[in-house]
């Protein structure tokens, strides 16, 4: 799971996932492999795990630093805030993955985001065979965010499902005008089809 750039809806989305999917039957995991800007705990982390243990009690055993391996202080982008360990990351991944049905693995900031000079938080998909979820923010300026990353992805031939994350009151006034000819699913309001997506149904 990524989204169009931060603080767009990410776990808020995946929160949402994790529950509505459960509800399907579904033992559900999360992993968010890197967090930046951790000061006592990684937060994004620490909202993901505590939704899934309400479902998944095979996560019992599991501790937050399993969820999110790398944990890094500076907010910023992975690149700087820090080094990181990808056996570390691939550690916890296969310490998850045997415990559910479905893992959610959430990036951090957009697609393109830097994590080493040769990687970028879109190679996750090919690092844990993954299928992209975004989540678009509704917010002004959205329709810039959004036609860069489809661009992007569909000139490199990457699948993806989207959805937006409907916070901004004046999104259907301002950007649904041009936004519908995409017909867009909103998180709020189509949970239902987005699974039938994601799950291939």
């Amino acid at each position: 799971m990524s989204a169009d750039n931060t603080n767009s809806g990410k776990t808020y989305a995946a929160i949402k996932l994790i529950e509505a999917l459960s509800k399907k039957g579904y033992k559900v995991g999360v992993m968010k492999p890197v967090e930046t800007g951790v000061e006592k705990y990684p937060e994004d982390g620490k909202k993901l795990f505590e939704a899934t243990l309400k479902y998944n009690k095979n996560l019992n055993n599991l501790k937050l630093k399993d969820i999110v391996p790398i944990q890094l202080h500076l907010p910023a982008a992975p690149i700087v805030a820090g080094e990181i360990d990808f056996k570390k990351i691939k550690k916890a991944y296969y310490k998850i993955k045997p415990l559910c049905d479905i893992l959610l693995i959430e990036g951090a900031g957009g697609l393109l985001v830097p994590v080493t000079e040769n990687f970028k938080m879109l190679n996750f998909l090919n690092f844990f065979n993954a299928k992209l979820f975004l989540v678009i923010s509704s917010r002004l300026g959205m329709i810039n965010e959004f036609l860069l990353n489809k661009f992007y992805l569909e000139n490199n031939s990457i699948d993806y499902i989207w959805a937006i994350n409907l916070f901004d009151k004046n999104y259907f006034d301002i950007s649904h005008p041009f936004m519908k000819k995409f017909n867009p699913m909103f998180i709020q309001k189509d949970l239902d089809k987005i699974i039938k997506k994601l799950l291939g149904e």
